[in-house]
């Protein structure tokens, strides 16, 4: 379990570090994308709070 939780916060990890410039103030977004983008970020965050992990992981979908 420690492993599969270990890799999994790996993949999350990966997905914050790529949206990372969706946050930058200069990003190129309307301000209801950054939102997206920072509700998909937080939803990530969460994923070790899932009921289900590390065996189940209902992960966030990015945002266009």
């Amino acid at each position: 379990i420690e492993q599969a939780a270990a890799s999994a916060r790996n993949v999350r990890n990966q997905l914050l570090k790529e949206s990372d410039p969706t946050q930058l103030p200069d990003a190129p977004l309307t301000d209801a994308d950054k939102i997206a983008w920072a509700d998909y970020r937080q939803a990530l965050r969460d994923v070790p709070e899932q009921a289900g992990f590390p065996d189940t992981i209902d992960w966030p979908v990015m945002p266009n």
